[in-house]
């Protein structure tokens, strides 16, 4: 797709348009999936438009931008329209501040697991079934640390092969981090399953046909024998979503019984227990060696 084609998609108008950033990487292109990012200001969800054996992504961004992850996925941005430097300016101060960005990063995400695990402490006392959602996005938070601790940007088809890259370092908490995701039960059978609830459940969150990019995107991964790379990214698809509706859980309790598959959620309660303390040592360990 080139320039023109992109412009005629995005429409008329004199903000800045890029290509790349966010989750965007290398098997895209394999995937014939374009990320379109538009920097109009707008506060308007995701569109994903088929065109063709093509999908496009179009995102609605701010130029006053201020969080740290989030600028820190626009640093590998193409530009395609800027008539007046904003966009350029914007990514010559993410350059500018990219040791900042990813310090705070760090510790946001430490939070997150942090945060994770203590509500996956309080779902175990009342007996809540999300508990198990809880603890997969705080295993997810740690690996993000990790691999921002490395100067590597999370993104979720390439995150496992990234934390893969570090443990032949010998890089602290690698593997306990991963055996604490369950990659180990990746097999094509799972996945399938997976694939299909994590569609729908991206169709109820979001509602606008993401989950087109979703199964691309794990197909690809499936296609080329990334069986853990796949689960991995599910998981990450998954915890996108969950987040959505984390604040209003007791009136989405009927998603849990897609999540269970979507997440696959297997552990019993002795073993949230023990994935609860074994990621919060992990967790104490890496802020206390932040500051």
């Amino acid at each position: 797709m080139n320039n023109d084609e992109i412009l005629q998609i995005v429409g008329p108008g004199n903000f800045p348009v890029a290509v790349g950033g966010h989750d965007s990487d290398g098997s895209d292109l394999d995937c014939q999936i374009f990320n379109i990012l538009v920097f109009d200001g707008g506060d308007i969800n995701d569109q994903i438009i088929p065109n063709n054996s093509t999908t496009v992504k179009i995102s609605h961004e701010n130029l006053s931008e201020t969080h740290s992850e989030h600028l820190l996925t626009l640093s590998n941005l193409e530009i395609i329209r800027d008539d007046e430097w904003q966009l350029k300016m914007l990514l010559t101060k993410i350059q500018e501040k990219k040791e900042s960005l990813f310090s705070t990063s760090i510790k946001n995400a430490l939070i997150d697991s942090q945060f994770a695990l203590s509500k996956a402490k309080t779902a175990m006392q009342q007996d809540d079934p999300f508990v198990s959602c809880w603890i997969k996005c705080s295993a997810l938070s740690l690996i993000d640390s990790i691999l921002l601790q490395n100067q590597i940007i999370p993104k979720p088809t390439t995150s496992l092969s990234s934390m893969r890259n570090l443990k032949e370092k010998n890089i602290q908490f690698v593997d306990k981090i991963i055996s604490e995701t369950g990659i180990e039960r990746a097999t094509k059978s799972l996945l399938t399953r997976m694939l299909k609830s994590s569609i729908g459940f991206s169709d109820m969150v979001e509602q606008n046909n993401n989950s087109i990019i979703i199964e691309k995107r794990a197909n690809y991964l499936i296609r080329n024998s990334l069986l853990s790379d796949c689960y991995l990214f599910l998981n990450y698809q998954n915890r996108k979503n969950f987040n959505k509706i984390k604040n209003s859980l007791n009136k989405n309790s009927d998603k849990i019984h897609v999540l269970k598959t979507a997440f696959d959620l297997t552990s019993t309660t002795s073993e949230f227990s023990k994935s609860i303390r074994s990621m919060s040592d992990i967790t104490n360990s890496l802020l206390t060696s932040k500051h």
